[in-house]
C-alpha cells in the first residue's frame, strides 16, 4: 500500500461504546493547505508541492477543482497552476517522483 492509497479516515472509540470517524492526520494537513491556497490570491508553489506530495487519490478531483477556481480568479492565470491542473488531471495524481 502506497502513501496515496492509505485510508483518509480513522476510527476511534467515542467513550460511550460507539465509534467516531475522524479525518486521517494527512487529510487534515491537506485540508489546512487547501484553505490557505483558497485564501491566497497567489498560492505558494511550495504549498502546492506539499499538497501534491501528500494527496491521496480520492482528494485529487477536489484539488484540481481548487486549482481551476484559482486560475479563473485573474485575467492571466499562472502557467504553473495551469501545468499542475494538466498534470494532476491527466494522471489522476502527482507524477512519479513528486
Amino acid at each position: 500500500m502506497t502513501s496515496t492509497d492509505r485510508p483518509t479516515t480513522e476510527r476511534r472509540d467515542s467513550g460511550d461504546g460507539g465509534e467516531q470517524t475522524r479525518p486521517h492526520p494527512r487529510e487534515m494537513f491537506i485540508r489546512l493547505l487547501f484553505d490557505t491556497v483558497r485564501q491566497d490570491p497567489f498560492p505558494s508553489g511550495t504549498q502546492l508541492d506539499l499538497i501534491e506530495e501528500s494527496i491521496p487519490a480520492a482528494m485529487v478531483p477536489e484539488y484540481v477543482e481548487l486549482l481551476i477556481e484559482k486560475s479563473r480568479e485573474g485575467c492571466f492565470p499562472s502557467t504553473d497552476v495551469l501545468r499542475r491542473i494538466q498534470r494532476m488531471s491527466a494522471t489522476g495524481g502527482p507524477a512519479p517522483g513528486c
